[in-house]
């Protein structure tokens, strides 16, 4: 269904008028703001696995697993 839409489009007369450069830049603008749109989603992924990094390592500082309690100080008498 792609293929025979795309061979009608290629067959009309204003597709003749796009051929090479006016159809490369079209194409490069395309793959061009795509790249932006990957770029960003990938540095949001991964700022957002970092802050819910940072964040576990300050509830696992808070946590009371692994502390000692605390000691009684002796006092010495001289």
């Amino acid at each position: 269904m792609g293929v025979l839409l795309l061979l009608l489009l290629l067959q009309t007369p204003a597709a003749e008028a796009l051929m090479e450069p006016e159809f490369c830049y079209i194409l490069d603008a395309i793959l061009f703001l795509y790249g932006i749109v990957l770029t960003a989603i990938y540095c949001r992924l991964k700022f957002l696995i970092y802050r819910e990094s940072q964040q576990g390592a300050t509830k696992k500082g808070l946590s009371s697993e692994g502390q000692e309690t605390y000691e009684t100080l002796e006092i010495k008498s001289s």
